[in-house]
């Protein structure tokens, strides 16, 4: 996979990407917003299929708002040829996070060697 920007951060199997959520520039047209997470980059496992896992802190907990999957499951570095792709959540109500967990799930397999490169978080 091609150098990725220094500021995105990448998920592994038992090995999380922190992001921080960018702010809407607008206030959201309902009362939570929508998180969308932004993909540039991502290598497949060795062997079976991964899934994007995403966490948001509410309240005292950690809580899941959504999966995604990278279709189809081949490598991919977002540039002028290939375009990131993204993924987007409802934010649960009463939620206001800062940041985001993404982890990286084995759907079949175990998963090693497969990599998420997480570019940018927003709520829109």
């Amino acid at each position: 996979m091609a150098a990725a920007e220094e500021n995105d951060a990448r998920a592994r199997v038992n090995a999380p990407a922190r992001v921080a959520i960018v702010p809407a520039r607008e206030p959201p047209q309902d009362d939570a917003g929508r998180l969308v997470v932004t993909v540039t980059g991502f290598k497949p496992a060795i062997t079976g299929t991964v899934e994007g896992v995403v966490l948001i802190p509410c309240g005292t907990e950690e809580r899941e708002i959504g999966r995604f999957g990278i279709f189809p499951q081949q490598s991919f570095t977002a540039g002028s040829e290939t375009k990131p792709q993204h993924f987007g959540f409802a934010l649960p109500a009463g939620c206001k996070p800062s940041q985001v967990a993404v982890r990286v799930e084995p759907s079949a397999g175990d998963g090693i060697g497969a990599e998420l490169v997480i570019g940018e978080v927003a709520v829109r």
